[in-house]
């Protein structure tokens, strides 16, 4: 008898064994550390229209954490609007755009910190937050709308 030997029936079981253990191990690699700033936007982008609203989150940070933005629009400028706390910690905040800090402000359990400026952007990097804790802080806690104009 020539031709292709017969598979071993027996090596299926094992072979989905290991793909469930393979997927068990890189699903709890897929969850972000602490010290990562969480983002979760919706809004809209139609034409020149550009609006987003996102709540920003970090559980805890001990060294300087960073979120960007995009702004998918023609236009040059964003109009920013955005409240943030922590509850543990002080937390220096700070709003850059295409031509350096636009805004910048400190929070701290019990003292809240609020953006409402316009900046230049670049299209094609958005703006970014920057958290600068001084120590270990946790609890940030953000909104922020912004639109192009």
């Amino acid at each position: 008898m020539t031709g292709v030997p017969a598979r071993d029936a027996g090596a299926r079981p094992w072979r989905a064994l290991f793909a469930a253990i393979g997927l068990a191990v890189v699903i709890p690699a897929c969850e972000a550390p602490p010290h990562a700033v969480r983002k979760d936007c919706s809004g809209l982008s139609f034409g020149n229209e550009f609006r987003r609203d996102c709540t920003l989150a970090a559980a805890r940070f001990d060294r300087t954490v960073f979120a960007s933005l995009p702004v998918d629009s023609q236009r040059r400028l964003a109009r920013v609007q955005g409240h943030f706390s922590v509850q543990q910690g002080t937390v220096r905040v700070s709003l850059h755009g295409n031509t350096g800090t636009a805004a910048e402000f400190v929070v701290g359990p019990g003292q809240p910190g609020s953006i409402n400026t316009t900046l230049r952007v670049d299209r094609r990097k958005g703006f970014h937050l920057r958290f600068d804790p001084d120590g270990e802080a946790a609890g940030l806690e953000g909104t922020l709308h912004y639109e192009a104009r």
